[in-house]
Parts: structure tokens; C-alpha cells; sequence
């Protein structure tokens, strides 16, 4: 016994029959801060914030008495009032056989603050939002299911309202994330002081909130309420917000949706205010519009065509095209650009404006980009051991995945795989890729272009980027977007413009590529006035690979003829 005491690194009290404490260890003193004098005699308590817990302290007695062994983890007081966890676990020992028979009461227990601690923070981090402590979105639509579940006759209702942020990106964008987060806790004060404590508040992500109102508070209340309701939402965004010194005005939008008159279970309801809300979007600035099944339609083919696309990854069902880029000044062949297609059983071919904001928006954009990498430099080290001189080939990359760190380690990997140069690969980045974060953007840019794989900027001139990133970021090439060079012939603002992206790089020393190049009149403007490097329909439709090696052979053959 003594050893036991002295030596063990749990605590230990030993009781009487009457749970009054006979003895106690060292690491109990340790733990707890009360001293033997503190306790010999007196009674084990189990203590809390809010006082003695005499329930708990009977259940504990009575498990002894039927069992004779009790266990369970608990909150007691420090002597000096701080609260600790410990896990504890009381044992009822007899002595039948000795001369005098007894009954004593062991507990031992261990410190596990810490532990618990960690499983209260991370709780917290599992069901709250970490930049506002509202509701996140997994717990919003637990709380839906459940009020769906707890409508019945007498509360057969429930309201629940969507709340977009008009223009947050800006906000983002002019004074950085921190700012943005700061609105966000602003605003969220501001909904949670100004509606019924009984609402349940999330933030679903980005500058989306969502508004519960459960079926006890609903129900019976007419369409009136639930104006009145996104009017108090509307109203918390008509005083101006200080953000970093600045008085910032904003406004918002509301979508309502109706259990069960505009759908029967939490994800169609969800479907349906956000339907509302894209519509209310679309209204103009602070507005908020109901669910209307007559004007908001909800398409039950989506999930099936998200699914068939999911299918169409693992069966890699998609095909590479090849659209060559042309060199006018050399009139010879400067290399090409991978547009992906998905063709269909019935024949016909899916382009890609119709399913890559689908996979953008379902997150199937990344496995998908991956797949097509692969595919790419599969064909391109076929090419290699033909001896086909394809010059360097562009693949699109989404704003999604070149945020991803692990993009570099991909590429590496997959050139190292096929045996393919790294300067034989183009990464064609959009202009919101770089905007999202132009820190992590250009550190990113920098791994890329240290592996030795080239960087061009798509779609430049249709985006918001500062053209002192031009300077800032390690950029091969900007291609000029189709919608300036349709019209270049004809618009003189399209030629104007197109002049002064050409020149500009022409002085940072970056190549600029042409697209959607498909009149001899527009070639031509194009090559006057320096931006030599083109593709379009008028040099060439997208090929297929199979059709690459032959086109090359007939270039050449044209330009030794020449």
C-alpha cells in the first residue's frame, strides 16, 4: 500500500466505509492542491462552477454499492477554484477474511485537462465558423433536418433565409482577407443582435449566411412575418461599416424558402432559397425574393449530370484536342493548345463551357485536371519517341487547382512518369488564379517556372488585374481574349486595346498569343501590330492527336515550298 501510494502518478484516495477520506498520495496533493490536512476525515465531493453536484455523488454510491466499481470522466475544482477533468475510477475492496472485516473505498484518477480541452476545441471547431463563431454549415443543416422532423400539426411549418453579400470580393480584393473577416464578425454581430435568439444563424461560407426560423416560431405566422423578417436582415446592411478607417457601404441579398410549401426535405429546401437568392441577385442590390416554383426552376437533372461527370473521370471518358499557334512573322508552326472534349454515346461531344463550371462547382475540377496532365504528356512522350516536332503544348489550369501546394509535387511527378521536358509544357493560369491571393500566386508561379515548365495568363484584359503584376509575376506569356480580336477589324476601342496589351508586353519582355483568331482581315491587324504569335479557326480547327502528326508534315511541306 504504501508503495503503491508513493509511487503511482495517478492520484489516490482510500475512504471509509462512509466515503470519508482515510488517506490520500502525493500526486493527489499534486493534482488537486489540497493537502492531507486538507481532506483526512472529511468526505469525497464532487465539485463543480455551479457548486456541489450531490446527484451525481448519489449515482457514484449507488454503482458502488450494486457493483461494488464506478469509472467515468468528470469536472472537479482545484483548491484554488480552477476547474480540471480527471478520469476517475472507484473500486470497492473487502476484507472477508481478516479478523476484523472492513470496507474501503480506492479512487484513482489521472489529469486529463488537457485532453479534454483539445476535444472541447475541437468540437468548437466542428459545429462553429471559425472567423464569425456562428453556426457552420454541417450544423445548419442538422438543425434543418431536425426542425423538419419536429414539424407536426399544431407547428407544420418553418421558414429559412439565404443572405449573400453584394460585392464582398471587392472587398476582399481592395483590402485584403483580414478586412473581409472583420465584415464578416461585424455582420454577424449585427444578425444576431437584431433577430430572435430562438433563430439558428450559420455562415455556409464565403459571404453566404442562412437564417433558420424553427417551426415553433413559425408556424402560424403569415407571409407578412417572413418579410418582415428579411426586412430586419436587409436593414442590419443599411448602416455603413468602418473597415480599416474607411466607412464602407454595403447591401445585400435574401432568398426565402418554405417547409413544406416550397419543398419536403432539407436539401431541396436549401435548393429552393438558393434559388430565390440567385434570382433576388439578378433583381438588383438589397432585395430578397421568395421560392416560386413558376419562376425559380429546380433542375432534377443536375445531380445525374454531376454524377455522369464523377463516372466520366474514373472511365476517363474525355479527349484531348490540339488547336495549333502559329508564328505569322516566321509563318511557321509556334506550338499548341489542349482543349479537352467529352464525347457521348449518341456520338455528339459535350464542349468544355459546359461542364467546367460544373466540375469547378462540385470540386471535380482538380481529379479532372489531373487526368487530362496525364493524358497530355502520354501523348506528348509518343510524340517525342515519333520525332514529331509539336514546339511547346498549353493545358488550362483552373483557378482551384493552382491553389493547391500540392500542384508542383503533381507536375514533377508526372513529367519525371512520361519522360517528357519540362519546357515542352505550358500552364495557361486565368487572371482570378493570381488575384485570389497574389502572394501564395507568386510563390507559386516561381516553383512552376524553377521546374522549368513555361506560364502564360489567359483570357488577359477581361479580369480586374493590376497591371503591376505583370511585372510582379514570373508570366511567359499573355494571350489576348477572342472577344477583343472578334471585332478588331471593324472596333477601333478593340484595336486600341489590343495595341496597348501588345506593346506593354513587348516592353516587360513577355510573348503575347492572339485567340479566336478566324479572318485573314483580323490576321492581318494582328501581325501589323506586333502580336505575331496566333491560333484560331482561320490557321486551323482544334485536331485530334492522331491528326497532329499529319498536319505538321503538310506545314512543313507548305513552308519549303514557299
Amino acid at each position: 500500500m504504501d508503495a503503491l501510494l508513493s509511487q503511482s502518478k495517478d492520484g489516490i484516495w482510500v475512504t471509509d466505509e462512509q466515503f470519508r477520506i482515510i488517506e490520500i498520495n502525493n500526486a493527489f496533493s499534486e493534482i488537486s492542491g489540497y493537502k492531507k490536512a486538507d481532506v483526512l476525515g472529511k468526505k469525497f465531493k464532487a465539485l463543480t462552477q455551479a457548486g456541489r453536484d450531490k446527484q451525481l455523488e448519489e449515482i457514484i454510491q449507488q454503482e458502488l454499492s450494486n457493483d461494488g466499481y464506478w469509472s467515468g470522466e468528470i469536472w472537479n475544482l482545484r483548491k484554488d477554484g480552477q476547474p480540471y477533468a480527471i478520469d476517475l475510477c472507484i473500486t470497492k475492496v473487502t476484507t472477508p477474511r481478516f479478523a476484523r472485516s472492513s470496507v474501503r473505498y480506492v479512487g484513482m484518477f489521472s489529469d486529463v485537462t488537457a485532453r479534454k480541452n483539445n476535444e472541447r476545441t475541437m468540437l468548437k471547431l466542428t459545429t462553429k465558423d471559425s472567423v464569425t463563431g456562428l453556426s457552420n454549415r454541417a450544423i445548419f443543416i442538422e438543425s434543418l433536418e431536425k426542425a423538419i422532423k419536429a414539424c407536426n400539426d399544431t407547428y407544420p411549418s418553418l421558414l429559412i433565409i439565404f443572405i449573400d453579400i453584394d460585392n464582398f470580393k471587392k472587398i476582399n480584393d481592395s483590402l485584403g482577407h483580414t478586412v473581409g473577416d472583420v465584415l464578416l464578425k461585424e455582420v454577424a454581430c449585427r444578425l444576431t443582435d437584431s433577430l430572435n435568439s430562438g433563430f439558428t444563424i450559420a455562415r455556409l461560407g464565403a459571404d453566404e449566411f442562412a437564417v433558420l426560423v424553427p417551426p415553433y416560431l413559425y408556424s402560424g405566422k403569415t407571409v407578412f412575418f417572413a418579410k418582415k423578417t428579411a426586412d430586419i436582415v436587409l436593414q442590419q446592411f443599411k448602416t455603413p461599416f468602418m473597415l480599416d478607417g474607411f466607412e464602407t457601404s454595403l447591401s445585400a441579398c435574401c432568398g426565402l424558402a418554405i417547409y413544406p410549401d416550397n419543398a419536403y426535405n432539407c436539401e431541396n429546401l436549401m435548393r429552393s432559397a438558393n434559388s430565390a437568392l440567385n434570382h433576388a441577385k439578378k433583381m438588383g442590390r438589397n432585395t430578397y425574393q421568395f421560392f416560386d416554383k413558376d419562376r425559380h426552376t429546380l433542375d432534377p437533372t443536375e445531380l445525374t449530370k454531376e454524377s455522369a461527370l464523377f463516372r466520366a473521370i474514373t472511365n476517363n471518358e474525355f479527349e484531348l484536342y490540339f488547336q495549333p499557334k502559329f508564328d505569322a512573322q516566321h509563318n511557321q508552326l509556334y506550338g499548341f493548345e489542349a482543349l479537352v472534349r467529352w464525347p457521348q454515346e449518341d456520338g455528339s461531344v459535350i464542349n468544355p463551357d459546359e461542364f467546367i463550371p460544373l466540375a469547378e462547382q462540385n470540386g471535380a475540377i482538380i481529379p479532372l485536371t489531373q487526368l487530362l496532365m496525364e493524358q497530355l504528356l502520354n501523348q506528348l512522350a509518343q510524340w517525342r519517341k515519333q520525332s514529331i516536332s509539336f514546339g511547346n503544348v498549353a493545358i488550362n489550369i483552373s483557378a482551384l487547382h493552382f491553389q493547391q501546394s500540392s500542384l508542383i509535387e503533381t507536375l514533377i511527378d508526372n513529367l519525371a512518369k512520361f519522360d517528357v521536358p519540362a519546357h515542352c509544357l505550358e500552364l495557361e493560369i486565368t487572371e482570378s488564379a493570381m488575384m485570389d491571393n497574389p502572394e501564395f500566386a507568386e510563390q507559386q508561379m516561381k516553383r512552376i517556372k524553377s521546374i522549368g515548365v513555361h506560364i502564360a495568363l489567359d483570357d488577359f484584359g477581361t479580369g480586374h488585374s493590376s497591371l503591376s503584376y505583370l511585372k510582379r509575376f514570373p508570366i511567359d506569356t499573355l494571350k489576348i481574349d477572342k472577344s477583343f480580336v472578334k471585332d478588331i477589324d471593324k472596333n477601333e476601342q478593340d484595336r486600341n486595346i489590343t495595341a496597348t496589351i501588345v506593346r506593354l508586353a513587348k516592353y516587360l519582355d513577355i510573348n503575347v498569343v492572339a485567340e479566336g483568331v478566324e479572318t485573314e482581315e483580323q490576321a492581318y491587324m494582328l501581325h501589323i501590330m506586333g502580336c505575331h504569335f496566333q491560333q484560331g479557326y482561320y490557321y486551323c480547327k482544334p485536331l485530334k492527336a492522331e491528326q497532329v502528326s499529319e498536319f505538321i508534315n503538310d506545314t512543313l511541306e507548305k513552308q519549303q515550298s514557299s
